[in-house]
């Protein structure tokens, strides 16, 4: 005879696949309280409160999601206890993660969801404030974006190319992720100290200390200096730094770019355009947008 829990797991197995309700949660354009999160499950599968309630239960046990506190209220966010595959080439992993040896012990889709192409490049990250869940979708559009520039176009030739930059640093994912991929060395800036603290603990995690060098201050211009540089940043404090990005790049550099709201973008663009950058790589996730444009050669 089948215990009653597990009749119930299997009941809810059979309305509510899992990608699917993680789906309820990933392409929200808000965050989502845990009541949010429990109500929009119910409508979408027509199930009970109480089993909506143990679906995100099983998935908060599994380490597919976790509680986030903020400002007083409960949120529901991807978990980052394990490594989480964010681009094709870059996996999140926490510090001090092993995986657990027996793997029965667990279902087939967690050994299929833990287990690393060796091909896949960790960047080890302290979840802490600047960095919040890594979930964001600026974040995501970076990773993307130098996918695009490092592997599918390979862009960056590391024996040859000059050091790059990354403004506004936060927790050092992107600086790290350009060394990692294959650029040589690279300037981390940032002025808010709690980031400064996490991106030089997060450097010093994936042993790159001698490669990327925090700087605790504003970028300043430097003629034809970087090979790529990289700003996450809110529109305004990019239309303000696009000099600056233009001439610090060499000919041919490369800009990656997000932070701008898809109503935004066509702006950022013609701004951007007029400088003398070509957009050779444009996304949008979650209403936010990403973009690689190149430095023209005249």
């Amino acid at each position: 005879m089948i215990p009653p829990d597990i009749k119930m797991d299997m009941k809810m197995a059979m309305k509510a696949d899992k990608e699917d309700v993680l789906n309820i949660l990933f392409q929200s354009d808000v965050k989502l309280t845990a009541q949010a999160f429990i109500k929009a499950i119910k409508a979408q599968f027509s199930i009970s409160i109480f089993e909506a309630k143990k679906i995100l239960q099983q998935l908060i046990d599994e380490q597919e999601l976790s509680y986030h506190y903020l400002y007083g209220s409960t949120y529901v966010e991807k978990s980052f206890l394990r490594p989480v595959s964010i681009t094709k080439n870059f996996i999140l992993t926490p510090p001090g993660f092993q995986a657990r040896p027996d793997k029965n012990e667990i279902g087939q889709n967690d050994i299929d969801q833990h287990s690393i192409d060796s091909n896949n490049i960790e960047l080890i990250i302290e979840q802490g404030i600047s960095f919040g869940s890594g979930q964001h979708p600026t974040t995501q559009l970076c990773l993307a974006a130098i996918d695009f520039c490092f592997f599918e176009k390979q862009m960056m030739d590391s024996k040859t190319s000059l050091p790059g930059a990354d403004i506004g640093t936060g927790s050092g994912v992107l600086a790290m992720a350009m060394c990692l991929a294959g650029l040589t060395s690279c300037n981390a800036h940032e002025i808010d100290p709690v980031s400064i603290n996490e991106a030089k603990k997060n450097v010093a995690l994936n042993h790159l200390t001698k490669r990327i060098k925090v700087i605790e201050d504003y970028m300043k211009e430097s003629k034809n200096a970087f090979s790529i540089i990289s700003a996450n940043l809110r529109f305004p404090t990019l239309t303000t730094l696009s000099d600056m990005i233009y001439a610090s790049l060499i000919e041919n550099g490369s800009a990656i770019i997000s932070g701008v709201r898809e109503w935004e973008k066509d702006q950022l663009v013609t701004l951007y355009s007029e400088k003398g950058f070509e957009l050779i790589w444009q996304q949008d996730e979650k209403k936010w947008s990403g973009f690689v444009l190149v430095k023209k050669v005249w």
